[in-house]
């Protein structure tokens, strides 16, 4: 063997045991370093390779598990945790913890169908650097979150208090004192809950002071708002107080009162609205809209009944804009004989009250008044003397059909009210001239109740007539016209002792 070759032998052989030795030194590194990353590597999201310590951390196998199994691990402290691995070409992100403090970050990495996770250190991860414009950011979001009034905190998935800004710190302490566990709720809220009033009481002697706590659910935290709304629980208060003050003050009306907000629903009626409309209490205080409240009546025969339901309908609606627009009065006449006076008033602020009041009495009162007038009328115009009533005032009131057809004068006809003036220019021009036509002027201007006196008149044609002058109630007066007969020519002694 020549010298060549031998040395070409000795320098492998010495390669060869350096490279051995290297590769067994770096394999014990990895073996024993307590820094050995965790990292799990999957293939079209089943696992394939795992570090020893990440397979143990995890408990999973390679081929027994998928990418789900990590998720449902992982995902309560990495909320971005993704649901499905990488794709793509090629990537890379890294996650950090929220809600927790973790000792790690996620490190995901893929290629095509590989995706690799690697739990990677806090204190080793590469952080971006804070450039001038983010530091500002941070600094205003600060500020913003020190200096707000309204308690604001952060709820992790367990319940537990996660973050809170000052005023909340503030608020705690005031109400559990400075040895409160800051990772107990002060407002009891469940996430996903809509806004919910919740009261605090800071003194055992005062009363409680309401806040408003709104939550909105942003990845794995609940970002909860509570809002102090002590004036609008006390206005809230003070308009039910105000309305119970009017419930009683119209409780003792007998009109019935139904007032409906600018929504159009019914806020406040009173106990005669029941027991004019029988409608019940329970269907009242449901706060009915107002096209319901009729809708009610309607079924109840509580108004007339429309010839068709459409047509009704229209009525409806245009009787809620007449008593939205400007004030509305109808009579309905019920079927069971009563008479209801309905009046709708609108009011500045969109609100309409509608009254509701039983005239059934009146109304039968008026009719009945009003049958006897006609009744009366028809028996005076029977008599056929003619009769004509003046007021105190010498207005005339009354007259027959006789005196109509004999002096041909019909007062009704007339714009302006007839006066005893009128009658007399009337009288006198159609008889011969008396000088007796004033003395009966003098007695109804002076409302004389004295003793009847009578006066013969004799009118253009010839025909005699005799004049009754008498006072009766209120100080009217009544005149008779009675056709003489040829033997009655005459006067009667209190004539002519007026004429003395």
């Amino acid at each position: 063997m020549e010298l060549v070759e031998i040395v070409i032998i000795v320098f492998t052989a010495i390669v060869a045991a350096g490279l051995a030795q290297s590769y067994l030194s770096r394999g014990y590194a990895v073996a024993t370093s307590p820094l050995e990353p965790m990292a799990l590597l999957f293939t079209d999201g089943v696992l394939q390779h795992g570090t020893d310590s990440a397979l143990r951390h995890f408990a999973v196998e390679p081929g027994l598990h998928a990418w789900q199994d990590i998720h449902d691990t992982l995902v309560p402290i990495f909320p971005d945790f993704p649901l499905v691995p990488g794709s793509g070409k090629e990537g890379r992100v890294v996650l950090e913890p929220q809600g927790h403090t973790a000792p790690h970050n996620i490190e995901l990495r893929w290629r095509d169908a590989l995706c690799w996770v690697t739990l990677t250190p806090v204190e080793e991860a590469t952080a971006a650097p804070i450039t001038p414009a983010l530091e500002q950011e941070m600094n205003a979001l600060r500020l913003s979150s020190d200096t707000m009034i309204n308690p604001v905190w952060h709820l992790h998935p367990d319940g537990a208090v996660c973050w809170q800004n000052p005023a909340y710190t503030v608020l705690l302490e005031l109400t559990r004192g400075l040895d409160a566990n800051p990772e107990t709720p002060l407002f009891p809220i469940t996430p996903g809950d809509g806004p919910r009033r919740v009261a605090l009481r800071l003194d055992p002697l005062d009363a409680p002071d309401w806040y408003e706590v709104t939550s909105i659910q942003m990845g794995s935290v609940t970002v909860c708002h509570a809002n102090c709304i002590n004036a609008l629980v006390e206005a809230e208060q003070a308009q039910r107080d105000f309305v119970q003050s009017l419930a009683k003050t119209f409780a003792h009306l007998p009109v019935g009162l139904a007032i409906f907000d600018r929504r159009g629903q019914l806020v406040l009626f009173n106990p005669a609205l029941v027991d004019l409309t029988h409608l019940t209490p329970k269907f009242l205080s449901s706060r009915p809209a107002m096209l319901s409240f009729f809708d009610q009546l309607r079924e109840d025969r509580l108004m007339p009944e429309p010839k068709n339901y459409a047509s009704w309908r229209q009525t409806i609606t245009d009787l809620i804009a007449a008593a939205s627009d400007t004030s509305y009065e109808e009579t309905w006449n019920l079927e069971d004989g009563r008479t209801f006076s309905v009046e709708g008033r609108p009011h500045p602020d969109g609100a309409t009250a509608f009254l509701f009041e039983d005239i059934s009495a009146e109304v039968s009162m008026t009719r009945s008044f009003r049958s006897e007038l006609e009744l009366g009328q028809s028996l005076i115009d029977v008599v056929e003397d003619g009769l004509v009533v003046f007021s105190a005032t010498g207005a005339l009131t009354f007259c027959n059909v006789a005196y109509r057809g004999l002096w041909g004068h019909d007062p009704d006809t007339g714009f302006v009210e007839t006066t005893i003036d009128d009658c007399i220019n009337l009288w006198t021009r159609m008889c011969q001239p008396s000088a007796l036509w004033l003395e009966i002027a003098k007695c109804i201007s002076e409302r004389s109740t004295g003793t009847p006196w009578d006066m013969t008149l004799y009118l253009k044609n010839g025909d005699a007539l005799t004049c009754e002058v008498q006072g009766i109630a209120s100080g009217s007066t009544l005149i008779r016209f009675r056709t003489q007969k040829p033997e009655q020519g005459a006067a009667s002694p209190a004539l002519e002792n007026l004429q003395k």
